[in-house]
């Protein structure tokens, strides 16, 4: 029997591979709601903030969000999308810090209703909407947005044409596409796993050059790049040692079981080395559709 997961619009055979994948090692709502109470917080006392600490799958979690957010200087009542939007962390703290109007379109089906049922919890519900949808198919009308927000995404879509055309789709003329995104190196294979693929099928890396061509192509005057490789090196430093000590005591940290921890140790044992050796850069850039 099919669900309706198995008939989005858009969705490929890597997009497939991607959303199971993420749903394995994300964390669910019941993970969410016992570590609050671990915390000695009652789930209907809940604020967004209390969740941040889990609903941020990025590299550089909410500092990085915010930084994304303030680079592309978004404003109250701003429409905009959050793209790969995940458990709906960064859709939240954009609406409930800086005042937008968020919408979040996830791929896969547990991290969608994860997203919801939080942002319920939290109250957020007013502000912070999600819909279940391939970033290839925005389920949107056209010129719909202010902005779309988009982190670590891209490096897991093989066909890059099709994403790029989708997101200039659907951004107001002079609105803005605010990326926090993973790039490779030309000729160089990185080590795996990595954080979003087990497999070289599930990865599709490319270089800053070629995305930045691009968004130019697409009509996006291209802002600067801020290169972030040796901040995320260190968080996966960090992130190692976390998990290594959690491993030791047998249980998996905030919510996340221990098989997908050590799913998680490996990953970023990977990203570390491909951090380092230049294999892998990334980091944040802004640009804007052409008016006209």
């Amino acid at each position: 029997m099919q669900s309706d997961a198995d008939n989005i619009p858009g969705q490929t055979a890597q997009g497939h591979m991607i959303a199971e994948h993420w749903a394995r090692l994300a964390i669910t709502y019941e993970g969410a709601v016992a570590e609050l109470r671990s915390r000695g917080i009652e789930p209907d006392k809940a604020v967004s903030e209390d969740l941040h600490e889990l609903d941020m799958i990025h590299m550089g979690g909410l500092a990085a969000t915010d930084s994304l957010a303030q680079i592309a200087q978004i404003g109250r009542d701003h429409n905009v999308l959050d793209v790969g939007s995940g458990v709906g962390g960064p859709a939240r703290r954009i609406a409930s810090k800086y005042g937008a109007l968020m919408w979040g379109v996830e791929l896969s089906a547990p991290l969608y209703q994860t997203a919801v049922r939080l942002t319920e919890l939290v109250d957020l519900q007013e502000r912070v909407k999600f819909k279940l949808g391939s970033a290839l198919a925005l389920p949107f009308e056209g010129l719909e947005f202010d902005g779309v927000v988009m982190q670590h995404v891209a490096m897991q879509i093989s066909e890059k044409s099709q994403l790029f055309g989708e997101l200039s789709r659907v951004i107001r003329s002079g609105g803005y596409l605010a990326m926090h995104e993973i790039f490779g190196a030309k000729g160089e294979e990185p080590r795996y796993p990595l954080p979003w693929a087990t497999e070289p099928a599930m990865s599709s890396l490319e270089s800053l050059e070629d995305c930045l061509d691009r968004l130019t192509h697409l009509g996006f005057d291209v802002g600067d790049f801020l290169d972030l490789s040796e901040d995320g090196r260190q968080f996966h430093v960090r992130a190692i040692a976390a998990f290594n000590r959690v491993l030791n005591e047998e249980e998996g940290p905030q919510g996340i079981s221990v098989e997908a921890t050590q799913v998680r140790l490996r990953a970023s044992e990977s990203m570390e080395e491909n951090l380092r050796t230049g294999r892998i850069r990334v980091g944040m850039i802004v640009c804007y559709k052409n008016k006209g």
